[in-house]
């Protein structure tokens, strides 16, 4: 887990000046230093362009992140809402002849960093033709394995851009291969290998503090196009939700139903917490704890939708879906941009069986690895 063969790259070692993309995941276990460190400590670090949830991730979602500067070194937000910038610009790359890019993905399209990490690709290929790109290709947190269904251009977003499944199942460079490849970008990328472990992982957003929450995210995420608290607020994002109308005996009832059905590969514990920030703040929630237990059978995203079902089925009177939109270069609802697809909201309202969801979702899948063999 060093930047060993980064520094001995033929492309970065005949490199000036360095603009990189990354945030306080992009670290060297090996000499215990920030990479924009290093790079510095070289003389080559011109600039840090940093993603949503700023250099250190110490801002919450969709939160503005200004500009600021770090040991002298400008760093420039690519999520900077109150001056409208929300991707790069000309001026960012000023005397610059090397971009790098070093952004540790979740495995998921609705992970923002990815979208960041697309439309800097889209830049270079447009404004920037004689830059050189080097890449770190971060393995996949999640596996190789792929969930969901694909997106409609209707629903892309800042959380996702059209015709990318929800769980992809790639690198990051198998990401960036897969875009330029779907926009007919000419754009020549130097990949690097870099190998992440599960005892050495920094967490690229502050509400995925473990690989359990990472484990989860696919599907828990949903909840977030909900009144419920995804657990935001508490020490175990995305492993918690609940509400605080919500009833132990509900909690229980649904417990009973997913436990029987998912026995062997997760089970849910019915609890109580509470939010010290976001949905329902301090707020007694009722809820759950999910715990997945055989992680390469268990079915994140349907496992989760299946929860919402009987949420909506025992528990009709609460209002459930969060009302109005949702991103800021979008109309479309939270669940329309999160879910991306009708159908799957139409399975947890009930208009769509089982069966048919699953089949779809199946489909979906093949014709995902099919596109991308």
């Amino acid at each position: 887990m060093s930047y060993r063969s980064l520094f001995s790259h033929k492309k970065y070692i005949a490199s000036k000046s360095v603009v990189i993309f990354c945030n306080q995941s992009s670290y060297d276990f090996t000499s215990k230093k920030y990479l924009f460190d290093l790079i510095a400590e070289d003389g080559k670090l011109n600039r840090i362009l940093m993603p949503e949830h700023g250099l250190f991730s110490e801002h919450q979602d969709q939160e503005n992140i200004d500009d600021i500067y770090y040991k002298g070194i400008p760093c420039t937000s690519l999520y900077n809402k109150k001056t409208n910038i929300t991707g790069p610009e000309a001026g960012m790359f000023k005397n610059a002849d090397t971009l790098i890019i070093d952004i540790q993905d979740v495995g998921v399209r609705f992970f923002t960093f990815t979208t960041h990490m697309f439309i800097l690709l889209h830049f270079v290929s447009q404004h920037l033709p004689d830059i050189t790109v080097l890449l770190l290709d971060r393995q996949n947190p999640l596996g190789s394995k792929a969930e969901g269904t694909i997106l409609d251009e209707r629903y892309t977003s800042f959380l996702g851009v059209s015709g990318m499944i929800h769980r992809h199942g790639m690198s990051t460079g198998e990401l960036c291969d897969w875009y330029l490849k779907r926009h007919d970008l000419a754009i020549s990328i130097h990949k690097v290998s870099f190998t992440i472990s599960s005892n050495l992982f920094i967490s690229p957003s502050p509400n995925l503090p473990s690989y359990h929450s990472l484990q989860v995210y696919p599907g828990q995420c949903f909840w977030e196009a909900t009144t419920f608290s995804e657990g935001r607020g508490t020490t175990r994002p995305f492993e918690l939700i609940g509400h605080p109308n919500l009833t132990f005996d509900i909690s229980e009832k649904i417990g009973q139903q997913f436990n029987k059905k998912y026995r062997n590969l997760a089970f849910i514990r019915s609890t109580y917490f509470m939010p010290v920030y976001h949905k329902h703040c301090n707020k007694i929630c009722c809820g759950w704890h999910l715990f997945i237990e055989d992680f390469e059978n268990y079915q994140t995203i349907k496992g989760t939708m299946d929860i919402m079902k009987w949420v909506r089925e025992i528990f009709p009177e609460n209002d459930f879906w969060r009302a109005g939109k949702y991103e800021f270069d979008s109309e479309a609802t939270a669940a329309q941009i999160l879910m991306g697809d009708d159908r799957l909201i139409g399975y947890i309202e009930g208009e769509i069986n089982e069966s048919e969801v699953t089949e779809i979702m199946l489909k979906e899948q093949q014709k995902w690895k099919s596109q991308n063999v």
